[in-house]
């Protein structure tokens, strides 16, 4: 098993705390190569692990365009997010029978904006911030970029 690099976990942290002081990558391009892979692996998890907090009990569709249109009313002036294609990442981890192709760009933005949503620090406080961010690392190590096809079944719900 392999372990994620410092760098990888930082620069995410440093995304989902929107942490302008530290001194990590903000673009792809900055981004070490075999970090690159983590990054991935680990917003991931991330993203699975903080969907299932949200809906532990699973979300009919209703529920979750509710969700995507909160998260998009909360989010900065002149940001935005495909609200199609977050309700379908969203509804694909909630019910895994229904998966679509969702172009990389796309899912990345949407990704990393339900993430800062729902892990916000103010709102959860960051023990619970690192206690998430320590079960996608741990998951992350243990299947790389399969832990999108794994969290549920390792995982289960998480509240």
């Amino acid at each position: 098993m392999k372990k994620i690099s410092p760098g990888a976990v930082a620069l995410v942290r440093t995304l989902l705390t929107l942490d302008d002081a530290a001194d990590v990558p903000t673009v792809q391009e900055d981004i070490p190569p075999e970090d690159q892979l983590w990054v991935a692996a680990l917003t991931t998890s991330l993203f699975v692990l903080a969907v299932q907090r949200q809906y532990p009990e699973g979300a009919s569709r209703g529920e979750i365009i509710r969700f995507v249109a909160e998260l998009r009313a909360a989010l900065p002036a002149g940001t935005s997010v495909d609200a199609r294609a977050t309700e379908e990442m969203i509804t694909s981890v909630v019910d895994a029978k229904r998966r679509e192709e969702i172009p990389h760009e796309v899912a990345a933005e949407s990704v990393m904006e339900v993430l800062q949503y729902l892990l916000d620090p103010a709102k959860i406080g960051t023990d619970e911030l690192e206690a998430a961010l320590a079960r996608a690392i741990a998951f992350a190590e243990e299947h790389g970029l399969d832990a999108h096809l794994k969290v549920k079944e390792s995982y289960g719900s998480q509240s």
